[in-house]
């Protein structure tokens, strides 16, 4: 068991080191047996600090392991079915299959594993490259960016791009459905050329969107750039194809302990839902849920701790690990978030987002947001954290300053330089 180094992906063969143990990360592709979510659950008590947590793009961590718990953890995994170490990751639209009105491209994601798996040069590509499919749907990607995105336009038909979101990804064209692994297959070929570690936003500098166009074998037709589809937030109900509801609940700022999982996990399966998938956004879904049983479990989920509406003032404040948990943190994220939410509650309603990040490398966040404070007393307005900082306070004073445009909310909302006018009044 080697550790691998900071900023690489933490996977279940290489776990990272960090200031709390070993790190752990799954990217489930399809969904949990509950049964099997349970046994993970105990796993991570058993091995790890008991800490589990859903990143933004939808993964699964688990941490504190040690050396030999962190064997033991992969052991546990693997025999659950559950891990997929080696080659790209492949991130797929959370209910692809299960909802109405949404192309099913499962079968497609097995065929491109096997391909994968056939060609072991594709595996230099490492975990960090990242494929994305999207059947489109209520809950799709388009948020999320990917080093190569795959979504499907029609039955018949997906759109290919690289290097973005929906909207800041470079379009390659569309080819028929039936030969998307050959398409993937050879773009990765291409990409991976460049030697361990490759991206496509480096690909598409230095070599372009033609020649990955000539490198596919297939017919490849011209197609605009995908535009952004409305967002639907993925805490609260969704209704399935088979009559049944999935039933999405968030962690609050992304982490929650094991045993806790645990008992919401059984609920659920005396209830007769069938699987859990981890969705973006640092949601849970229940899936296959009876929906006359939906409001039961969203209560005991909310008793539990769990994020069941979108208006909650926890769903807008971004929180990565933080000291002492992250090596790299000059601040205690995670005792300083629920204080935030609560400061800043009127605020907080979608339009107004808080990030707070332990380092300026922003890894639960890298986009911009309202205001963004990293640690250990640097605030930025409408920026990222490795943004010059506008103000240099503390965070007390930080919660001083929401309380008081929490008072002023609803009367007017301040401009960014109103802002900074407000926090650089604050004492440091």
């Amino acid at each position: 068991m080697n550790p691998v180094r900071r900023g690489a992906c933490p996977g279940i063969a290489a776990p990272m080191r960090t200031g709390d143990g070993l790190l752990a990360r799954l990217v489930p592709e399809a969904p949990i047996l509950l049964e099997d979510f349970a046994a993970l659950c105990r796993a991570s008590q058993a091995y790890g600090n008991g800490i589990m947590e859903v990143t933004q793009r939808g993964s699964l961590q688990v941490r504190g392991l040690s050396e030999r718990g962190a064997i033991d953890f992969a052991h546990a995994v693997t025999m659950l079915g559950l891990g997929s170490d080696g080659g790209p990751a492949v991130l797929t639209s959370p209910l692809m299959g299960l909802e109405p009105q949404a192309h099913d491209l499962r079968d497609s994601v097995a065929r491109l594993h096997t391909e994968v798996a056939a060609h072991p040069a594709l595996l230099a590509l490492g975990p960090k490259f990242s494929v994305l499919v999207d059947g489109g749907g209520t809950l799709h990607l388009d948020c999320i960016s990917a080093d190569l995105r795959v979504r499907a336009e029609s039955a018949t038909e997906v759109h290919l791009s690289i290097a973005g979101t929906a909207v800041t990804a470079s379009p390659l064209g569309s080819v028929p459905s039936h030969e998307i692994e050959r398409a993937i297959v050879a773009i990765l070929a291409c990409i991976a050329k460049r030697g361990e570690g490759g991206r496509a936003r480096d690909f598409l500098t230095s070599e372009g969107v033609a020649t990955l166009r000539a490198a596919m074998p297939v017919p490849v037709s011209e197609a605009p750039a995908s535009k952004s589809r409305p967002s639907i937030d993925s805490v609260g109900v969704h209704h399935l194809s088979n009559g049944r509801v999935a039933l999405g609940i968030a962690l609050a700022f992304g982490y929650v302990q094991g045993d806790r999982l645990v008992r919401l996990t059984k609920a659920a399966i005396r209830a007769g839902a069938a699987s859990v998938r981890p969705a973006p956004g640092r949601t849970l879904l229940i899936l296959d849920l009876p929906s006359a049983a939906a409001a039961e479990i969203a209560t005991l989920a909310t008793q539990e701790g769990f994020i069941t509406q979108p208006t909650d003032a926890r769903r807008h404040v971004v929180a990565c690990a933080g000291a002492p948990a992250c090596a790299s943190a000059l601040l205690d994220t995670r005792r300083l978030a629920p204080q935030i939410a609560r400061a800043a509650a009127s605020l907080l309603d979608g339009s107004f987002t808080v990030h707070l990040s332990g380092c300026a490398k922003g890894c639960a966040h890298p986009g911009p947001a309202a205001l963004t404070f990293v640690g250990p007393d640097h605030l930025i307005v409408d920026g990222r954290p490795g943004d010059a900082p506008h103000a240099t306070i503390s965070p007390t004073a930080m919660m001083s300053g929401l309380v008081q445009l929490g008072a002023r909310h609803g009367q007017s909302r301040l401009g960014s330089q109103q802002l900074i006018e407000l926090f650089r009044g604050m004492p440091a």
